[in-house]
């Protein structure tokens, strides 16, 4: 279906973006965190409140299309609910920053006994109550015209929050035992949040797992510890689409992020696009990948504009930021990108 101008409507576009389908254009898309300090004034919400207010969570997230000029809605902004939910104290941050775990609960006790909550103790959690409750918001309020984003934490990273990830990178060469052990135990976790996440009609999750970069571990690594769990965590899933975002230069694991079963990879500068599309090769579709620090940060409009139409013209199926926006970056740079993108051409 398309529009009065003539042009896909941003739902059908999205979708079929991630189908690695046929489109007039990339979408362009907020797929991982992404508000600012600006956008909060504009809307008169902010952080650290909106981090436990189903309501202010929603109207940040709602705002992003009008002023980013952003085709979809995501909530939440951070990675550090579920660790919460698995017994992490977190520090919710400030206006202009994101939430950080400050306790890993098994770190001193790796050898404790694991209990998964129940589906509805995983439902009823302070703070995985916001999410679902602001979810649902954003699937009523935009949903028929825009994509809807969940964001969630790979079972690496988790594991990494329980024992401090200094531990479980030193686990692999001394006691894989225990990695293994925290993996999955997160993997359940997640596994279980997916199933209810599943059931709120959301049209895609975007899960980051950062602790798996290749600045981390190696392919081997990633193999064993990091791609079967992840496979796991996305099993409930059958009408929710899956992005898998791992941070750094992913080039050489790109293969190894396909078979988790992601439906589309997000990935950051530091990977040439063009290697990427080469690599992937339309078994999934990719997403990014411009420059959170340079040029959205750091950089002017012209340069986003710049970055965003490699990217573009590299065959990316979905135009985003690469990594996490900073809470500082300016709005004109964040809309250059977008602009750039609606008024792209196809080569033919």
């Amino acid at each position: 279906m398309k529009d009065d101008k003539g042009e896909m409507r941003p739902r059908e576009r999205f979708f079929r973006a991630m189908a690695c389908k046929e489109v007039d254009r990339p979408p362009v898309c907020g797929m991982t965190t992404t508000a600012t300090v600006q956008l909060m004034d504009k809307v008169g919400a902010a952080w650290p409140e909106a981090h436990t207010d189903a309501e202010l969570m929603s109207r940040i997230a709602l705002g992003a299309p009008d002023f980013f000029g952003f085709e979809s809605v995501r909530v939440p902004y951070c990675l550090t609910y579920e660790a919460e939910a698995l017994g992490c104290k977190v520090f919710l941050g400030k206006k202009n920053s994101t939430p950080m775990v400050k306790s890993h609960p098994y770190r001193d006790d790796p050898d404790a006994e694991l209990v998964l909550p129940k589906p509805k103790e995983i439902m009823e959690m302070p703070r995985n109550k916001v999410v679902i409750d602001a979810a649902k918001i954003i699937k009523e309020k935009a949903g028929k015209e825009l994509p809807t984003l969940l964001g969630v934490t790979g079972p690496f990273t988790i594991a990494g929050h329980l024992v401090g990830t200094e531990n479980l990178l030193y686990w692999i060469v001394t006691d894989p035992e225990k990695v293994h052990k925290f993996v999955k135990f997160a993997a359940e976790y997640e596994r279980e949040w997916l199933k209810i996440v599943e059931t709120l009609g959301i049209d895609a999750i975007q899960m980051s797992e950062p602790s798996a970069s290749y600045d981390m571990m190696s392919p081997e690594m990633f193999e064993e510890y990091a791609l079967p769990y992840i496979k796991r965590t996305y099993e409930p899933l059958e009408n929710t689409k899956k992005v898998l975002h791992i941070c750094g230069n992913t080039t050489v694991i790109l293969p190894l992020m396909m078979r988790t079963g992601a439906d589309g990879l997000s990935i950051e500068e530091k990977v040439d696009p063009y290697k990427a599309v080469e690599i992937v090769d339309g078994k999934a579709a990719l997403v990014g990948n411009v420059g959170v620090v340079k040029p959205l940060l750091q950089g002017t409009p012209e340069e986003v504009r710049r970055d965003a139409l490699r990217s573009a013209d590299a065959g990316f199926n979905i135009i985003s930021a690469g990594c996490g926006m900073s809470a500082l970056i300016d709005v004109e740079n964040v809309r250059a990108m977008s602009s750039a993108i609606k008024s792209y051409k196809k080569k033919r």
